[in-house]
């Protein structure tokens, strides 16, 4: 494929093609090649500037430039190669706009000032075409050497118990495609499981141009109360572009029950706040109703004393009163 036309109208150029022709699978890496004309040396690396497309992840370049020398009119130029890879994760017409590179570069090699100068790559467009079997907004990795690999540390087993922690993880590896384009793991959530992941880490390798892309996702589960828990399973699907179908890997489901911790016994500072609490509960209920037999005695005093005038015992003339005896003179 031939290169887009030269910008014009600057002193450093910029040139962009499509490493690859035809329609391009989706999670298929796609290789945007940017070079870079400068009339003389360049000083220091390139800055892109990636755009934003919605459904599409641009990485920039990994490594060194390939740099070469070229001749342009009278006018001799310094070129670097780089490679951008581009992953579509959605069908359909891609369009990777225009985008700036800032670049520094000295007309003569002893020159002590750098000239700074932005220029523009082109549109670059191409199709991406959702492979057979697949799902359309499915995450999805185009490979033909992928590798999953899970493992726990402990497996959730039988003898759970509130407290105890599970770590989960998830290993990712293909050629030709970074880390950070695997699909991202979604751990959910379940009642019950406090479930804490962790920043992906990535650890790409490049050696003599061959990227080898590996990520490890890792994901801890704790118990935080009893009952029966299900972790459920998980399935990687990619598309094997060698084989020319879909592929999968299922991970089966952690079922375990988690016996209810028993009630903690109450300390004795509770106990005693408890009992004073209780006491001073007790002296305010006995002092409000002294206070409110108080009111209610001298509300109706009136009536009170009369009531206790009617309790107070009489006397009453005796029924036989002993007879008089005359005194003896």
């Amino acid at each position: 494929m031939a290169f887009c036309q030269l910008a014009h109208g600057q002193d450093a150029l910029a040139r962009t093609r499509l490493k690859e022709s035809g329609d391009i699978w989706v999670g298929q890496k796609s290789t945007l090649i940017v070079e870079l004309l400068a009339p003389g040396y360049f000083d220091g690396a390139a800055a892109f500037d990636l755009p934003k497309v919605p459904g599409v992840l641009i990485f920039p370049p990994v490594g060194s430039p390939v740099v070469s020398t070229e001749t342009i009119g009278d006018a001799a130029y310094t070129v670097q190669r780089h490679e951008l890879m581009v992953f579509a994760q959605r069908p359909g017409t891609i369009v990777i706009p225009s985008s700036e590179v800032r670049i520094n570069f000295k007309r003569q090699p002893l020159d002590h000032d750098s000239i700074p100068q932005t220029v523009k790559t082109q549109e670059v467009s191409f199709k991406a075409v959702l492979p057979p079997g697949a799902e359309a907004g499915q995450a999805l990795v185009s490979s033909d050497d992928l590798d999953v690999i899970e493992t726990w540390q402990p497996v959730p087993g039988s003898k759970a118990k509130t407290g105890d922690a599970f770590v989960r993880t998830i290993s990712w590896s293909a050629s030709d495609i970074p880390g950070m384009a695997f699909p991202p793991f979604v751990a959910g959530s379940i009642p019950g499981l406090g479930i804490y992941p962790a920043d992906p880490l990535v650890d790409d390798r490049s050696e003599r141009g061959e990227l080898q892309g590996k990520r490890v996702d890792k994901v801890t589960y704790v118990c935080k109360t009893g009952g029966h828990f299900v972790i459920p399973p998980f399935t990687v699907h990619w598309w094997d572009p060698a084989a020319k179908e879909m592929k999968h890997k299922d991970f089966e489901a952690r079922v375990f029950d988690v016996p209810m911790p028993p009630e903690p016994p109450v300390p004795w500072t509770a106990k005693l706040h408890r009992g004073w609490r209780a006491y001073g509960m007790l002296t305010i209920g006995i002092l409000g109703g002294a206070v409110l037999l108080a009111l209610l005695a001298y509300r109706f005093r009136d009536a009170l004393v009369r009531f206790l005038a009617r309790l107070r015992p009489r006397h009453l003339a005796p029924l036989n009163p002993p007879s008089v005896v005359p005194v003896r003179k």
